[in-house]
């Protein structure tokens, strides 16, 4: 999924026709919005730090717009993620 909001869109659409989750499908989404724990069943999501992935883009566009002499601007950066596993993700179906 692309975000919480469309996967607790998803979750909705397949509860219409009646796909369970996550019997017969899991659903994951990202961003930990509020009321992801409050849908039916509670959305399993990805969160990241946000403010820090802004302050560190903002960074090295600064970076590679006035780079220092003899330093090449940062092209990569790892930020930190955390997976709230709720109840949309199970096993595979056999």
């Amino acid at each position: 999924m692309f975000n919480d909001l469309l996967a607790i869109g998803m979750l909705q659409r397949l509860q219409a026709r009646a796909i369970r989750v996550p019997e017969d499908m899991s659903i994951i989404g990202s961003d930990d919005i509020f009321g992801a724990d409050f849908c039916n069943p509670p959305l399993t999501t990805i969160s990241s730090p946000i403010e820090q992935a802004g302050r560190v883009a903002v960074s090295m566009l600064l970076s590679q717009l006035n780079p220092l002499p003899g330093r090449g601007g940062r092209k990569h950066a790892l930020m930190p993620t955390h997976l709230t596993i709720r109840r949309s993700t199970g096993p595979p179906p056999h």
